[in-house]
């Protein structure tokens, strides 16, 4: 069907009753989603939201079936404004999604830097007040428990299928068998996580988070992957500053919170060398290998080298972190996951 705005805007009215639209604009629409925003005559102004295939119509369910789940109660406890879905139509062979929109202007990764000052803490606390609420925000609503030991397996399934294809090099392989091998890192408390966080999904006002979006992957997992798309800055200050006011807000100990992070990080590059594999996408599989040559020889610089000594490197991996996340999981993994940092993510012998 068409995606004019004001199309849009129209139908949004049979989604909500009593909904008076009086003007529509373009909201960040992309080749997954059609976006408005719709201006109500009271004022308001509300997001139309069309996904425009199989994948982002899932993801948009998921969206709304998370939002449910985060009651008044909950979103009392967070310190920022999550969306809410007004209603829903059908439209041809997808459905129309009407939300209140979020404050805000949506960050960039290059705005958590010291041109910022406190941003990078606010981030930190933000991704911590999620970490806070009680799991069972996902066992009530039946949203993915996820134990560390089947995180780990999971992640180990990753690795198989990444060394099958013979285009990782051997220096990462180790070194994900290593970090995977070692049970240190899998010793965690399992916590609500946003799941899919990406820099875009927060909305801030000068240095203060104030919403947050993109709730499609709501569960129970590991709080490392809501940190991992931090390691993609290279200002390497400002992400230090959000994993230390993430760690002073939930005042728990996971000394091994960073490494687990990097190793997501690393491994989504695996994830999207799996997707090019599995699409027969030549392209993507030769972006995806010259990816792993550079993380190669960033971070790996000698064998057995510890995390401390290695030197703060990065890799900037938002694009393919979000295009996994809006996607959908690559075949075969499992997870509903969508950089590199300082150091490496092995610590400990194998």
């Amino acid at each position: 069907m068409s995606t004019n705005p004001f199309t849009l805007a129209a139908l949004a009215t049979t989604a909500v009753d009593g909904l008076t639209v009086v003007g529509a604009t373009e909201d960040g629409s992309d080749e997954h989603r059609s976006v408005v925003a719709a201006r109500l005559a009271g004022g308001e102004t509300v997001q139309t939201v069309l996904p425009r295939s199989v994948a982002a119509l899932g993801t948009a369910r998921a969206h709304a079936a998370a939002l449910a789940a985060l009651t008044l109660a909950t979103r009392s406890r967070l310190p920022f404004e999550v969306p809410s879905v007004l209603g829903t139509a059908e439209a041809g062979r997808s459905t129309l999604f009407v939300l209140t929109r979020l404050g805000g202007a949506t960050m960039r990764l290059q705005d958590i830097s010291p041109a910022r000052p406190g941003l990078a803490a606010s981030v930190g606390q933000a991704i911590a007040a999620i970490h806070e609420l009680p799991t069972s925000v996902a066992a009530d609503a039946g949203l993915p428990h996820e134990t560390a030991q089947a995180l780990r397996q999971r992640l180990l399934d990753t690795f198989d299928r990444a060394a099958a294809t013979g285009s990782v090099p051997a220096a990462l392989l180790e070194r994900w068998e290593g970090a995977l091998s070692d049970d240190r890192l899998w010793q965690f408390k399992p916590a609500l996580v946003h799941g899919d966080l990406q820099a875009p999904a927060f909305r801030v006002e000068g240095a203060h988070v104030v919403g947050m979006d993109g709730w499609h992957a709501l569960a129970v997992g590991d709080p490392a992957r809501d940190l991992a798309f931090l390691l993609g800055s290279s200002e390497f200050g400002s992400v230090d500053e959000a994993f230390e006011s993430h760690a002073a807000a939930r005042g728990i100990g996971d000394r091994q919170l960073r490494q687990r992070a990097m190793l997501h990080a690393e491994l989504d590059v695996a994830r999207w060398l799996l997707h090019g594999v599995d699409a027969g996408d030549e392209a993507v599989v030769a972006d995806a290998s010259a990816m792993l040559a550079s993380l190669v020889q960033r971070v790996d610089r000698g064998a057995g080298a510890a995390i401390a000594a290695q030197q703060p490197e990065t890799m900037d991996l938002t694009g393919v972190q979000q295009y996994l996340g809006e996607t959908g999981p690559v075949a075969g993994d499992g997870s509903r996951d969508g950089g590199d940092g300082r150091g490496g993510v092995g610590s400990g012998d194998r």
